[in-house]
């Protein structure tokens, strides 16, 4: 099945709204890659067209449907190394050096808040487009 839509609205940090919902065939726990709008690219000597680039931006489950509209939250994760202020010798001051796992967010700085956000503050955006992910992909 191909679904393709667009970001209708961020929320928060971790949450915006796709403009699919259950009309289009939407279900709670599937998965959608936002990606950045499609760029053509030119040959540099010749003008001949070479493709299009795509670049994901983020992946989002989707957590509720609606007939028209849905909500996606990312889900992905990676870790961090936090503490030990990177020199050994001090280690008893800042603490010894640990991996957390963190989960992505909408923001560039990967922070977490929670709150409304707008969407000057998010490296995604209103008119994204949004791609379904087929299971192990």
């Amino acid at each position: 099945m191909t679904l393709e839509g667009k970001v209708a609205a961020i929320l928060n940090e971790r949450e915006l709204v796709v403009n699919l919902g259950s009309d289009a065939g939407v279900a709670e726990g599937m998965k959608f890659k936002v990606v950045e709008p499609s760029r053509q690219i030119l040959d540099p000597d010749t003008g001949e067209t070479l493709g299009t680039f795509e670049r994901e931006k983020v992946r989002v489950r989707i957590l509720e449907v609606n007939p028209k509209y849905s909500v996606g939250s990312t889900y992905e994760t990676y870790k961090v190394t936090v503490g030990g202020g990177g020199i050994p010798d001090f280690s008893y001051f800042f603490g010894r050096s640990r991996e957390v796992t963190r989960i992505r967010t909408l923001r560039p700085d990967g922070g977490l808040y929670l709150e409304p956000m707008d969407e000057t503050k998010s490296f995604v955006k209103i008119g994204d487009p949004v791609v379904l992910v087929e299971d192990g992909l």
